[in-house]
């Protein structure tokens, strides 16, 4: 169950359409004792995610590698999931959205985002007077 203390992250699956929040961060997708990196930079790495794409301060999409080694605890912990998208709201909250192997799936989320990256685009745009 999602800790209602830690506001301003979260990690996310779609579901009839709607974000359902996972757990909190992506360390607690590891359910080993193993000891999880202190940084969403290493948890990605460890678990075979490289960028692929990026909006300016909206969202940056992660596709995972299919090199990893199936066997890693950090691979097991996102099982299933092709794409982890992690969004940026705003400066002090952010969340991933993890996203199956699923065309549609993945242009639903797609389309959810979208008007957080038409945001960020007016906001880094030119001001007119």
């Amino acid at each position: 169950m999602p800790r209602e203390d830690l506001t301003g992250q979260g990690v996310y699956r779609l579901s009839d359409g709607k974000l359902v929040k996972r757990c909190n961060t992506l360390h607690e997708l590891i359910h080993t004792g193993e000891t999880t990196p202190s940084d969403d930079a290493t948890f990605l790495d460890r678990a075979g995610f490289t960028p692929l794409e990026q909006v300016a301060g909206a969202y940056t999409i992660h596709v995972a590698s299919p090199d990893i080694e199936v066997g890693s605890a950090y691979r097991e912990g996102v099982e299933g999931i092709r794409y982890l998208i992690l969004a940026t709201p705003d400066p002090q909250a952010h969340f991933y959205i993890m996203v199956g192997d699923s065309l549609a799936e993945y242009l639903e989320i797609l389309e959810l985002l979208k008007p957080l990256a038409w945001h960020k685009r007016q906001a880094l745009a030119p001001q007119r007077e």
